[in-house]
C-alpha cells in the first residue's frame, strides 16, 4: 500500500493580509498530479484542513472542490482529522454519509479512537484517526480525574484502546499535536499556534505502530521514532519558514509493515523569501519580483518611503525591518533609565539600532535637541 501523508492545509489562510487561496489551489493541482504519477492508494491529512474554526465561504468551497476531485475523479480513499484550527463539529458533519464514498473524517476525539480498515494484496491495514485533543477532554471521556498533562492523557487513551489495536497486523496512527519521542532538535515556525513545552506529548506509547502520520508542526521533520513523521505544511505560512523546502511524504508499506518514507517536494506558486541588502541593492535585484518578500534593509541611514519604493518592484512585499542586534532583550535589562542621562540613553539606543558609534555630527545634533528640550522644560 502506498500512502501520501499531508497535513496543515490551512485553507483560507492569509499572509500579511494577502489571501493564499490562489496559492493553495496551485498546491492542490500538484497534489492531484502526485497521486496520479506515483499511483497513490490512500491520502492522509493530519489535521488543520481549515485555518479557522469558522472558515470563509471561499475556503469551504475550495475544500469541497478538492474532496470532490479526490473521491469522484481520482477514486482514492481520504482519511482526515481535525487540528487545533478546525471546528471538531464542522469536521464531524456528515461523516457517516461521506464514508460510503471513501471520505473518512474524525473531528472530535472519542473514547474509542476511530478505526478505518483498508486492504491491499497483503491483507488489512488499520488506520487510527486521533484528532487534536486537550487533557481535560480525555479526563472526561475516560472518567479519570487523575489524568494530568498531554503525555498522560495520550498514554491513557491508547491504553483504553488496547483491545482494538492488534499489533500483529499493520497499524497506522494519524494524529495532530506536539508529539515527540524526545524534544531535542525540534524545529517549528511562528505560524504554528499553541506550540510549547506544556503541550509536548511523549510519543513512546505509540512506538509499536507501523507508521505515525503527524500534523501541527509546519516544518517537516522526524518525531524521534523512525516511523513517526511530520510532513509539515504545504506552503510557507510565516517569514520564519522562508528557508524551508516544503514537501509531502510517500509512505510505502509491505507485508511486514513500513518499507520506506520518501519526500516529494512541493513547488509554490509564489515563494516566500527574506532579502537582505541596501535599498538600492534590493531595487536593482531581479528574479524575485513574483515572490512574497520580506526585506531586511542594511542602509546606515533612515530610508524615506521604503515600503512604497519596494512595492513598486516587489508587488507582494510583506514588510521590512532593520538589523536589531540585541533588541530582542528586555528594555530594562539593557538601559538603566533611573540613573543614565537621557542623552546617554539615546546614544546607546542609536548604537543598538545601527550597530555603530554615533558619528560626531549626529552626536552634536542630538545634544542640541536635548539641550533645547531641557531649556523649554526649565
Amino acid at each position: 500500500m502506498r500512502i501520501l501523508h499531508t497535513s496543515d492545509w490551512h485553507i483560507g489562510r492569509t499572509l500579511f493580509d494577502y489571501s493564499l487561496l490562489e496559492d493553495q489551489r496551485y498546491f492542490f493541482q500538484q497534489l492531484f498530479h502526485v497521486i496520479r504519477q506515483y499511483k497513490v492508494d490512500v491520502l492522509v491529512v493530519s489535521g488543520d484542513l481549515y485555518d479557522r474554526s469558522a472558515p470563509s465561504a471561499e475556503a469551504v468551497a475550495l475544500l469541497n472542490e478538492v474532496f470532490n476531485t479526490l473521491i469522484n475523479e481520482l477514486h482514492i480513499p481520504v482519511l482526515a482529522i481535525a487540528g487545533n484550527h478546525d471546528s471538531p463539529r464542522r469536521i464531524d458533519y456528515g461523516t457517516a454519509l461521506f464514508e460510503t464514498c471513501g471520505l473518512y473524517l474524525a473531528g472530535s476525539v472519542q473514547k474509542t479512537i476511530k478505526k478505518v480498515t483498508l486492504h491491499d494484496e497483503h491483507g488489512p491495514v488499520h488506520f487510527f484517526l486521533l484528532p487534536y485533543f486537550v487533557p481535560h477532554e480525555i479526563r472526561l471521556l475516560l472518567e479519570n480525574n487523575d489524568i494530568s498533562g498531554f503525555s498522560q492523557a495520550f498514554a491513557q487513551l491508547l491504553e483504553a484502546n488496547r483491545e482494538q489495536i492488534d499489533y500483529d497486523q499493520r497499524n497506522l496512527l494519524i494524529a495532530h499535536g506536539f508529539f515527540m519521542n524526545n524534544k531535542s532538535d525540534v524545529s517549528f515556525s511562528t505560524s504554528e499556534n499553541a506550540v510549547g513545552s506544556s503541550e509536548l506529548t511523549d510519543l513512546s506509547p505509540a512506538k509499536d505502530f507501523d507508521y505515525i502520520a503527524l500534523g501541527h508542526l509546519h516544518h517537516g521533520q522526524n518525531a524521534g521514532l523512525k516511523q513517526a513523521w511530520y510532513c509539515g505544511s504545504p506552503l510557507k505560512y510565516s517569514v520564519s519558514g522562508a528557508g524551508q523546502q516544503k514537501k509531502m511524504l510517500l509512505v510505502d508499506l509491505d507485508e511486514q509493515g513500513l518499507r520506506s518514507v520518501t519526500e516529494v517536494p512541493v513547488s509554490p506558486l509564489h515563494d516566500l523569501k527574506v532579502l537582505q541588502g541596501t535599498m538600492e541593492e534590493l531595487l536593482q535585484r531581479a528574479g524575485d519580483t513574483e515572490d512574497y518578500i520580506f526585506a531586511q534593509l542594511t542602509d546606515g541611514e533612515p530610508v524615506l518611503h521604503a515600503m512604497s519604493r519596494l512595492r513598486a518592484v516587489y508587488p507582494r512585499i510583506l514588510g521590512l525591518s532593520f538589523p536589531q542586534n540585541n533588541l530582542s532583550q528586555p528594555l530594562d535589562s539593557r538601559y538603566n533609565v533611573q540613573e543614565e542621562s537621557l542623552e546617554s540613553l539615546f546614544l546607546r539606543f542609536y548604537e543598538d539600532i545601527y550597530g555603530e558609534t554615533v558619528p560626531e555630527n549626529r552626536r552634536q545634533i542630538i545634544h542640541s535637541i536635548l539641550d533645547s528640550m531641557e531649556k523649554e522644560q526649565s
